[in-house]
């Protein structure tokens, strides 16, 4: 084989390999501007630190009557026999037994709308905590150390207090508002169809019921004595954690003295 032939095979590809392209996003069209709602506005760390606030005091107050019925409220039904006493209405109506082993009548309606209003509160307030990740947002590389620092320790308090409302508060309240039911059959209809009378067809009539009567009741009685150690835990995590949105502001404020990247809303 000649040198010729040999260089003509050693010769690189005279094509270049095309280089490599850059990703680029256009930052001139903003996707929310192609939203449903127009009226869409991002909230800032003040706007939710304000709502949180708010919640705190629109948080429901414990009755004076404390659940408890008087004698006079107490509804009864009539018996289904004439020799038997009525009784009172397991609808609006709770019995219980105080420590000293009377009975106590606690209202069922209250003890319900009380923890209506309460989960109403904690659903904001879990939605609200889910606007803070957008609201301190930035890039890491843009972000101090001290920053970085900051804003871990702000959502470490964040799941804490969220731990401790899901675990202490909610479970009580859903045993109250959405107890375990089960399906039944209520009644079964059967019509005859036909003059022979050999055609048959069967309706059957369901209805949900609790699973275990006994167990709502119970949980509505401690709900209706639990009620005020409830609403002190929800409001002292609502408080800790306005305090911990004071202190990430502060901080962040000290370390933009220092580095133009803290400040981070």
């Amino acid at each position: 084989m000649s040198s010729a032939a040999s260089s003509k095979k050693r010769k690189p590809s005279s094509a270049a390999a095309p280089p490599a392209k850059s990703l680029k996003l256009s930052t001139k069209i903003s996707p929310l501007e192609h939203a449903a709602n127009s009226d869409y506005a991002p909230l800032s760390l003040q706007d939710v630190y304000n709502r949180i606030a708010e919640l705190c005091r629109t948080l429901p107050p414990i009755p004076e009557s404390g659940f408890l019925l008087s004698e006079g409220d107490v509804k009864v039904e009539s018996s289904t026999t004439t020799d038997s006493p009525p009784v009172v209405s397991a609808l609006t109506t709770l019995a219980s037994t105080d420590s000293n082993g009377e009975t106590i009548h606690y209202d069922r309606t209250a003890i319900k709308a009380w923890a209506t209003a309460l989960q109403t509160i904690l659903e904001e307030f879990h939605l609200l905590l889910a606007c803070i990740a957008p609201a301190t947002y930035v890039w890491g590389t843009d972000r101090s150390g001290a920053a970085d620092q900051n804003l871990s320790m702000l959502s470490n308090e964040l799941v804490r207090s969220q731990e401790q409302i899901a675990a202490r508060v909610s479970p009580r309240l859903n045993d109250v508002l959405a107890p375990v039911v089960t399906l039944i059959t209520t009644k079964t209809v059967t019509t005859k169809l036909g003059d022979d009378d050999k055609t048959e067809v069967k309706h059957n009539y369901y209805a949900t019921t609790p699973e275990d009567p006994d167990y709502v009741s119970y949980c509505n009685v401690m709900l209706a004595k639990n009620a005020t150690l409830m609403r002190h835990v929800v409001l002292a995590n609502f408080e800790k954690l306005l305090l911990a949105l004071r202190d990430y502001a502060n901080a962040q404020h000290t370390d933009s003295q220092h580095d133009s990247r803290g400040l981070l809303y």
